[in-house]
Formats: C-alpha cells, structure tokens, sequence
C-alpha cells in the first residue's frame, strides 16, 4: 500500500465549525485536546494546535480501555514531555485588578468520535452532551456549567483538511473517527491484519480458529472469520466483503481486545 497518498476528506460541516470555534477560542482559558489512545499521534488535529496558540493546553488520551496498556504508558510519557501549560496568568490579571477568581473556561477539543462527550459526562457527573461510538455526534458547540469553578465548551469533531499519510487516515478510519466508506474497505482489513500479524499474532484465537496470523494470509483469515460467522455467498463460498466489515467493527468495538495502532516509539 502506498502510505504517501494524501488523503482528503473535511465536510462542509466541520469548516462552519472550525470557523465559529476560531470565535469562541479568545474567550477560553485553558484547552484540553482529547485524542484516542489506540492512535495518539494521528488523532492530534494540526489545526486545533494552531486555534489554541498561548493558551494554556492539556492532552487527555480517551479510550485506554481499548488500547495497549503498555503503549498507553509510553504516550503519557511522551507526552508529559511536552510539559503542561496552566492558566496562572488568568489568576495574577484577576489579582492585579481586584476582581473576584472568575470560573476557568474550558474547551474540549479533538477529532470526531474521540472521546469528547464521554469526557463531559463524566467532569459534569451528568448527561449533558450526546456520545456514540461514531463521527458527528456533536454538531454545534454548547457551554457546560460544571460542579466545581469550571465551565467547558463542548465543539464538534474536526478533521485536519489534508492527511500528510494515508496511514494517518487508515488509523482515523479503524478507529471511527472518519467513515470507513472514505477508504475501500478490504485495503484497512489488510492494515489491520498485517499489523496485528506484527504486533498482537494471537489476539484473534479467542474469538475465532485462528491460533496465530503468523501462519497464514490475509485472506484466509477473513474466509476463516467469514465461515465462523455463517458469511456465505450463493454457492458457499465465504463472504469477505462481510468478514472484513465485522472484522473493522470487532476491533472499533474492543471485541477483539486492547490493541495500539501507533507505539510512541515511532513518533
């Protein structure tokens, strides 16, 4: 597969969200960027970077539960590197001028499906932002009042405009946070295999009669996931449009267990 191919794919709808989120950003404190632990690096929108300039900025890795615990470990790592910048400049104006401590305004930020809403939920200890395991769940921004003295601005999922990899798009699309629609289908069931034949062989011998992807090809594997699942054409012959669908949805779904497509490593 050629991994140079630049990949395009940024709907109309996040354009209108980037741009009214460029409005919101002066009046938030501190931004807090919300990207997928199975996908660290390609889930960091280069855009967002640039939106937050001299704020100050936290990094939250959503869905560890579905990730490499040991991968997880390294990206906090690599991350804590970066350092963390703090809103202490926010206090000393409100000391300077006499003014009461004003609530820290938060923006959650990050590609689509990410985690954001979850994210919410749980600061606000309620349901007050929609989440589903799919893009653009979230479509307008909302300001969300929390118990302690933070509020948050909740803002839709936004893509960067251009891929500098097709493998950063393949990672966005196994992990939801593009539709699988936008790159054929069988070429991430492929990704997905040769990575898990690198890194994770045996993952697949608890759900199917797979005992390791070592000893065979990609597309036996699917045949083998396609006749364990009743996938048949007429004729009898194993469905692989259908055994690489469900083969994409198992692992989105942590079916087939904690898996890190990016190691820090490698960054």
């Amino acid at each position: 597969m050629n991994q140079q191919k630049n990949v395009h794919y940024f709907p109309g709808h996040m354009r209108k969200a980037l741009n009214a989120l460029r409005s919101f950003m002066q009046a938030v404190d501190l931004v807090v960027e919300v990207v997928d632990a199975r996908v660290p690096h390609s889930s960091r929108n280069p855009l967002l970077h640039e939106l937050s300039e001299g704020k100050g900025r936290l990094v939250f890795l959503s869905k560890t539960d579905l990730a490499d615990p040991k991968e997880t470990e390294k990206w906090v790592e690599y991350f804590a590197k970066e350092g963390i910048a703090l809103v202490e400049k926010k206090r000393e104006k409100e000391r300077r001028i006499g003014m009461k401590p004003q609530p820290i305004r938060l923006c959650i930020v990050g590609v689509p499906n990410v985690g954001k809403s979850t994210l919410i939920n749980n600061l606000a200890g309620k349901a007050v932002a929609k989440a589903g395991n799919r893009p653009g769940v979230t479509r307008a921004e909302q300001w969300v009042k929390l118990p302690s003295s933070f509020v948050l601005l909740d803002s839709p999922g936004i893509l960067p405009m251009n891929y500098p990899t097709e493998e950063e798009a393949i990672h966005l699309a196994l992990t939801g946070s593009i539709k699988e629609e936008v790159l054929p289908i069988h070429a991430l069931a492929d990704y997905l295999l040769d990575l898990l034949r690198k890194d994770y062989p045996t993952i697949l011998g608890g759900r199917y009669p797979i005992p390791s992807l070592a000893d065979i090809t990609n597309e036996e594997a699917l045949r083998i996931i396609a006749k364990e699942r009743g996938f048949l054409l007429k004729g009898g012959e194993p469905d692989g449009d259908k055994a690489a669908f469900i083969l994409l949805k198992e692992y989105q779904d942590g079916i087939l267990g904690p898996v890190t497509l990016e190691t820090a490593d490698a960054d």
